[in-house]
Formats: C-alpha cells, structure tokens, sequence
C-alpha cells in the first residue's frame, strides 16, 4: 500500500516541502513535531538527495528534541511520558536520515548521531531501530 506522500511526490516541490517540514520542527506544539519527524522518516526512501542535503540544517532541532523535558517542581508525570514520545520520535527519524547520510557530508549530523549511538540511553534503542 502506497502513502499519500507516495503518490504526490511528483507534484510536489521536494525542495520547498523539506522547508516547511524542517520549519514545524521549530513549531511549539510536539504533535506538529511528531508529524514531522514521521516525514523525516519517510522522506529519505523517496527523495534521498534533497533531504541528505539539509542534514546539517535539520540536525539542531532534532538535537533540542532529543534533550527532553526540563524538570522542574511543577513537572507531571504527563509532561515526562509527553517528552520520552518526541525524543522516541526523534529517534526513529535520526535513524532514517542516517541511513542517507554520506560519510563527512553532514558533520554536524555525523556528530550528532555518533553521541546518540554512544549515550547510555539511547544507544541500544539506536541499535535495535536500525535493525542491526
């Protein structure tokens, strides 16, 4: 079964659509952001190359997404379970660029994804997303 984006890509301008993906990343809302991660997810199987382009662009929000929340007396549990899901699908979009990032074209994203694959908390999550 074929998505939408599947089906529309030809129409659309991959370049400015990257744009505005890239753009709801910096969106206040982590709905906005799950959904595109979700494109981030899917967009390197269907246009490698524009993607592969803005790793580095793309590489400080996915950072700030994988921080998670700021603890504070007022934070609930809600709030923690809220930001374990965004850097989950934070997650699970890095690994998906990453199978289209070319050794030294984006290092700020090699960066980025070298200290995730290292981290306590993330690092056999990483291993087990990339199917390894």
């Amino acid at each position: 079964m074929t998505s939408q984006l599947d089906t529309c890509l030809s129409k659309l301008d991959i370049h400015e659509f990257l744009g505005r993906v890239i753009q709801g990343l910096t969106d206040d809302s982590d709905e906005i952001k799950v959904i595109c991660h979700m494109m981030l997810f899917r967009l390197p199987q269907l246009a490698p190359a524009p993607v592969s382009q803005r790793l580095d662009e793309i590489t400080p929000f996915l950072e700030k997404s994988m921080k998670g929340a700021t603890v504070t007396k007022d934070t609930v549990k809600q709030d923690l379970e809220r930001a374990a899901e965004l850097q989950r699908s934070t997650l699970r979009a890095v690994v998906a660029l990453n199978k289209i990032s070319g050794s030294g074209n984006s290092p700020k994203f090699d960066k980025f994804v070298a200290e995730v694959r290292m981290s306590s908390q993330w690092a056999a999550e990483f291993k087990d997303l990339q199917g390894v």
